[in-house]
């Protein structure tokens, strides 16, 4: 229960000359305005706080709460509610000395962000001891520790319905829950964001039901293909990264250009700001790591001994202005890692990576992998992710290649593969918790999170690689198909082979309807930016009008928020081609095609016959 502050305290009452005069001046007023206000206020002017700033001299103190309550009233001096104020919510205090009202209410005059007004005595305390009424917690959604609360070291992973004991707290947001409690389970201490836990043991056993229920999810986990039991994943709503008051602002549709790792690409930094200028392009994916070259020297790579393997091509000053450049001149910067695809990192670390029966690392898709179940390789790739956000003052960080190796499946079959798979989880239970695990240390730098995944992951189940669209935009601020036209097979419509890569706008058209249903499925969905064929095939050239086609085909079904532009060497030439495509905001354009009912190919005048 809230208990008001150990203080000797001495309740004023007004004297019966105060309250005549009280009386004539309220009377006046409702003469006036045929308001009656009700001020205890004594001992001040009506205009409050003479210097703008506080009291004269002021006492700090803290809004407590109620057992079960998180916010406490506050009242204006008409004694109105005008807000709530959040539990540890720092105010100041005129006197310990309560107001008395004709109820016997007892209040505190108090002074918070340049108001003046009334907060019940039993809501404030002095000793920060108090505000905390939690003493055990139940885990909601599985996670591991961390260490420390800003930290990126890893505890252990704790599943559904574990008790925490509660032995402290970072600190408490405006709406009055904690952001990280300081926990003990047994012998280990650790830290859990408030998000994961819940008071009640059944709450944390309890399944987040949407639209279509959870038991859509859990009947996905029989036709698994072998990356793991939809039904075993976590589908509670999770955090998303809010840097506006930080000064980070993601564009609500982000229209990107993509700038390879080489020093040929850094080195044309200025042709492509002059490329983007006479655009809507208002963005740039830049490469961090590609699995076998690194941007820059990096001192966080360099302490696993293994810097050398990744051939930087520049130092940490020279990438710095590269990146500088396009800050400067107004860009949304995203920062590309390759995670789980890295030959230099499972050659070096075999204890880390997938390794055959020889204890080897195992090729698959023409690379070394390591694990993804490894708690010490999602270390190294945040602590990487971290290092550059910072150095470069990155907008956002994208987890490409966030998988298990496609056919992975076969190389099973084929012979054994040591999988690195100590805690038992299924493929995609490692990548949800990876990407949940770096949301929570990169949401702490200020920086957006987002994560590319497979065009077939719109579907509706697991992948075989362990990703499902579900539960990775449930976790993650932006979510990243790669639906390019010349990796859908071809079909048959009407008797008629459907070649796709001929089919930009039809290929992306139906991959988003499919999109905008797995987005329905999500508690808390991220934001939907898809990666563009830009490439030509043996036969179909992609102009700018193909791209723009591919562009209408996914904003044509509701599905917008921006979209990248792929062309894996960088290579300016193809960006040159597609300005046809890219000059248009087609967000805005989008808005007001639906304030008309209509689709925004159709508002544009554009033809999506992809034939012509």
């Amino acid at each position: 229960m809230a208990r008001a502050p150990k203080k000797k305290r001495r309740t004023r009452y007004l004297s019966p000359g105060r309250k005549m005069l009280l009386v004539a001046a309220l009377l006046a007023v409702f003469a006036l305005s045929s308001t009656l206000f009700l001020n205890f206020r004594a001992h001040r002017s009506e205009e409050g706080p003479e210097n703008g700033e506080g009291f004269a001299d002021p006492i700090q103190a803290y809004v407590m709460v109620g057992e079960g309550e998180l916010t406490a009233p506050f009242y204006n001096e008409g004694f109105a509610v005008v807000d709530q104020f959040g539990r540890g919510t720092e105010v100041q205090l005129e006197s310990w000395e309560p107001f008395l009202t004709e109820s016997n209410e007892e209040y505190y005059h108090v002074y918070y962000n340049g108001r003046t007004g009334y907060i019940p005595c039993a809501n404030i305390t002095d000793d920060q001891s108090e505000l905390m009424q939690e003493t055990q917690l139940y885990v909601r959604t599985p996670v591991n520790l961390l260490q420390e609360a800003d930290g990126i070291e890893l505890g252990s992973l704790v599943q559904k319905g574990t008790l925490l004991r509660v032995v402290g707290y970072d600190y408490f947001k405006s709406d009055g829950t904690v952001n990280k409690y300081h926990v003990k389970m047994g012998d280990e201490f650790g830290w859990i964001k408030s998000e994961y836990v819940v008071l009640d043991y059944g709450d944390a056993m309890d399944v987040w039901i949407g639209a279509d229920g959870y038991d859509i999810h859990e009947y996905r986990g029989e036709a698994s293909w072998g990356g793991g039991n939809a039904g075993g994943l976590d589908y509670w709503a999770h955090d998303k990264g809010d840097f506006a008051d930080e000064g980070n602002v993601m564009p609500e549709d982000v229209y990107a250009l993509y700038i390879a790792a080489s020093q040929a690409t850094m080195d044309m930094v200025d042709d492509y700001l002059d490329l983007a200028k006479d655009t809507a392009i208002n963005a740039f994916v830049i490469t961090l790591n590609d699995g076998v070259e690194m941007a820059y020297e990096s001192d966080w790579v360099a302490q696993y001994g293994i810097m050398d393997e990744y051939h930087p091509f520049n130092t940490v000053e020279g990438f710095a202005e590269v990146v500088k450049t396009l800050r400067d001149a107004g860009y949304y910067v995203i920062g590309r890692v390759t995670t789980f695809r890295d030959d230099p990192l499972a050659n070096a670390r075999p204890e880390w990576a997938i390794t055959d029966a020889s204890g080897l690392p195992k090729t698959m898709s023409g690379s070394s992998w390591p694990s993804p179940f490894c708690r010490d390789v999602w270390k190294m790739k945040v602590g990487f992710a971290v290092e550059a956000a910072d150095l470069f003052d990155l907008n956002e960080i994208q987890f490409d290649y966030v998988r298990f190796p496609d056919y992975i499946q076969d190389n099973q079959k084929e012979g054994f593969l040591d999988l690195k798979n100590v805690l038992g989880e299924s493929m995609a239970q490692a990548i949800q918790r990876f990407l949940t695990y770096a949301c929570d240390v990169l949401h702490e730098h200020g920086v957006y999170v987002g994560a590319d995944v497979f065009g077939e992951v719109a579907n509706d189940y697991v992948a075989p690689y362990g990703q499902y669209w579900p539960a990775i935009s449930t976790v993650v601020d932006v979510i990243s198909g790669m639906p390019y036209p010349d990796h859908f097979g071809r079909y048959q419509e009407n008797a008629r082979w459907v070649i796709p890569y001929k089919r930009p706008y039809l290929m992306l058209h139906n991959w988003s309807l499919h999109v905008f249903d797995r987005q329905q499925e999500c508690a808390s969905p991220a934001v939907v930016r898809t990666w563009l064929q830009t490439w030509d095939d043996s036969d179909y050239k992609y102009n700018g009008a193909a791209i723009q086609r591919e562009i209408l085909g996914t904003y044509d079904a509701d599905v917008p928020g921006g979209y990248m532009l792929w062309y894996g060497n960088g290579s300016l030439g193809v960006a040159e081609n597609l300005t046809g495509a890219i000059e248009y905001d087609y967000g805005a354009l989008y808005k007001e095609a639906k304030a008309q009912n209509m689709m925004l190919s159709e508002y544009m005048g554009v033809s999506t016959d992809d034939t012509q």
